[in-house]
């Protein structure tokens, strides 16, 4: 299937790009109903990986959400090819909860609101 293989191609691309910068990332195997995402080794993170065409952002956004909640970890963001360009110049999507969580913890906010650095 020349779209499963493109999908594959496309995760793999990201495991590697990641892997290169320190990450010890990997493709994950397909699970089906419990599925926790496309690339593994970021504990706080799910990430679904989307090389199509036609960009379905709030279903692929909906979909890593859903993909953090079934691991059971902070962040759901997915990462989408851009076509005809090189895996680092993809999309990285996430909701506007998702990242207020990841600047709370990035920032190290107080219960004031104030960054506590």
């Amino acid at each position: 299937n020349p779209s499963k293989q493109k999908g594959t191609r496309f995760e793999t691309d990201i495991a590697n790009f990641l892997r290169a910068s320190g990450f010890d990332t990997w493709r994950m195997a397909q699970t089906g109903h419990e599925d926790q995402g496309d690339i593994g080794g970021l504990r706080d993170f799910a990430i679904e990986a989307r090389n199509r065409k036609r960009l379905e952002l709030a279903k692929n956004v909906d979909d890593a959400v859903d993909r953090a909640r079934a691991k059971g970890c902070r962040y759901g963001v997915t990462i989408m090819k851009r076509v005809g360009r090189p895996v680092e110049d993809s999309y990285v999507c996430l909701n506007l909860a998702t990242f207020n969580e990841l600047l709370l913890h990035l920032y190290d906010m107080d219960d004031s609101g104030f960054c506590a650095t």
